[in-house]
């Protein structure tokens, strides 16, 4: 009978330039690669298919708790670039029970493209909700690095293998 793991990833810290917004985020949206696929049909095929063209542009969001001074200075000035970093507690269960708890970060780097507009609500705490345009993500578990994606270096790295080596070779990048 196999032992059945169970991964629990269900609360999470943000820093911004190394400072702790802790409890003043509700929700985050991490930036992840997301692929961009080209159809292909060919004479003689019957069928078509989706090929490789690149990774789409990377957002995040960050949807604030609060009405919080501190973030909204950050995320209204769209020159600066910001180091984000999300961190994570990932318990993993077993029959035994907790068998190991490990740390999960999310780094990025991008510039905040709306600071969050407040929205009001009677008898409600304002919230308002921030958007950054990511060029540079990667995701940490147990101190091994899962991927890397940083649009301005053309890097997309996927456990520690260079996907992109062999186009910038070819391209006479590297």
């Amino acid at each position: 009978m196999p032992d059945i793991q169970v991964n629990s990833l269900n609360n999470c810290a943000v820093y911004i330039d190394g400072i702790g917004y802790i409890g003043r985020a509700s929700e985050v949206d991490v930036a992840h690669p997301k692929q961009v696929m080209t159809d292909y049909k060919g004479a003689g095929m019957v069928g078509k298919l989706e090929l490789w063209a690149g990774v789409d542009k990377l957002e995040s969001r960050i949807k604030w708790a609060s009405f919080d001074t501190t973030a909204l200075l950050a995320a209204s000035d769209f020159t600066v670039a910001h180091m984000f970093q999300v961190r994570g507690n990932l318990q993993q269960y077993n029959s035994l029970g907790l068998a190991a708890e490990l740390p999960v970060v999310y780094l990025m780097t991008g510039v905040f493209k709306d600071g969050g507009k407040a929205a009001f609500k009677h008898q409600e705490q304002v919230e308002t909700e921030s958007t950054i345009s990511v060029y540079h993500t990667e995701l940490w578990v147990a101190g091994i690095q899962i991927f890397l994606y940083d649009v301005y270096s053309n890097t997309y790295m996927v456990g520690g293998i260079d996907k992109l080596a062999a186009m910038k070779a070819n391209l006479g990048l590297i």
